[in-house]
C-alpha cells in the first residue's frame, strides 16, 4: 500500500451527505492533510448542490456504481441508510476501493458475512465507523484499561438515555429497512465500546420493546407504525470473565441535554474505576477505593 502525504492523499468519496457525515466524516477527513474529500454522492440533487458549498467539493453524483468504478477514488465513506449498506459495500469491493461503513454494517448477520468476505477477498482496508472509540476520552479509558492501572477488569456498564419525539423516523422505523431500532442505531456503539475495551463476548442475553407507535410524520401525516425497538436491555459475559450491562432508550422524558442526552459507560476494576461520557470528549470520571469518582482531564 502507498505511504500517503498532504502531496499524496488518501482521495476519499463520501456516498450519503447527511447529518452524519456532515458533523463526523468531512470534518474528521479535513483534520489530516494525508486525506481529501474529492467526491460526493447521495440520492437527493438538492443535498449534494447544499454540499457542494457546505463541503467545498465539485464532484457529485447520484450514482455510487460510478463512485466505486470511478479511478481518482481510493476509499469510500457509506452513511447511506441501513438497507444499502451491502450493495454498496459489495460495489466499492469489486473495484478495489477501501471501505468505511457506518453501523449496523447490514441488516442480519448474513449479509455482514458476505460483506466481510468481499473485503477480504478483494485485499481492501475495511471497517465499520465506530466513531466515538476515537474520542481522546475512549483512547484513554482503553489505555488505563489495558495498561493495567484499573487492576483487573470486573464489571462494563452503559446506559444511553434519549428524549427523541414519538413522531415518524422514516425508514429508520420499520425493520426491513433498518433491521433493528435503539439496539441497531445507540446500543450497538456501548456494545462496541465493550469489546474494544474487554474483548470478545461470550454469552448474551437480552430483550428490546416497543413504547411509541410512531404513527404520525413529523408534519402530521399518517404513516405504518414502527415494528422496531426504542428501548433494549443486555447482560453478557465477556471471555475475560468480565460481565456487561447495557440499557438504551430514545423515550427518557427530560433527558435532552442540548441533543446529547444521557451517556455513561462505565468500566469498575479491582483497584479503579472509569467513566466515559460522550459530551466530555476530553474528560474521564476516576477513582479508587476511599476517593469518589472525580473528573481528570485526558493527558
Amino acid at each position: 500500500m502507498p505511504q500517503h502525504s498532504a502531496d499524496n492523499p488518501v482521495r476519499i468519496a463520501i456516498i450519503g451527505a447527511g447529518a452524519v457525515s456532515d458533523y463526523h466524516h468531512v470534518p474528521a477527513i479535513r483534520l489530516d492533510p494525508r486525506s481529501r474529500l474529492v467526491a460526493v454522492c447521495d440520492a437527493s440533487r438538492e443535498l449534494l448542490e447544499k454540499r457542494k458549498s457546505d463541503w467545498s467539493c465539485d464532484r457529485l453524483t447520484t450514482d455510487f456504481q460510478a463512485v466505486c468504478a470511478d479511478e481518482n477514488v481510493d476509499a469510500v465513506i457509506i452513511a447511506t441508510p441501513n438497507f444499502t449498506h451491502r450493495e454498496i459495500v459489495l460495489a466499492a469491493a469489486e473495484h478495489g476501493k477501501h471501505v468505511m461503513c457506518e453501523k449496523p454494517l447490514a441488516l442480519n448477520a448474513a449479509e455482514v458475512r458476505e460483506m466481510y468476505a468481499a473485503c477480504q477477498s478483494a485485499g481492501v482496508v475495511h471497517m465499520t465507523a465506530f466513531t466515538y472509540r476515537f474520542a481522546p476520552s475512549m483512547r484513554y479509558l482503553r489505555h488505563l484499561a489495558h495498561s493495567g492501572a484499573l487492576g483487573e477488569l470486573r464489571h462494563f456498564r452503559s446506559q444511553r438515555f434519549l428524549d427523541w419525539p414519538e413522531t415518524s423516523w422514516g425508514w429508520r422505523q420499520y425493520k426491513k429497512q433498518a433491521g433493528a431500532g435503539d439496539l441497531f442505531d445507540m446500543t450497538i456503539h456501548r456494545i462496541d465500546f465493550a469489546i474494544d475495551l474487554l474483548g470478545p463476548l461470550q454469552s448474551l442475553c437480552g430483550a428490546v420493546a416497543r413504547f411509541a407507535p410512531r404513527t404520525k410524520t413529523t408534519d402530521g401525516r399518517d404513516c405504518p407504525p414502527s415494528d422496531v425497538d426504542d428501548w433494549s436491555s443486555l447482560i453478557a459475559e465477556v471471555h475475560s470473565g468480565a460481565t456487561g450491562v447495557w440499557e438504551g432508550t430514545t423515550l427518557a422524558k427530560g433527558y435532552g441535554f442540548n441533543g446529547f442526552g444521557h451517556e455513561w459507560a462505565e468500566i469498575n476494576g479491582s483497584l479503579a474505576s472509569a467513566v466515559y461520557r460522550l459530551h466530555l470528549p476530553n474528560q474521564l470520571m476516576l477513582g479508587k477505593t476511599g476517593q469518589d469518582l472525580a473528573p481528570v482531564d485526558v493527558p
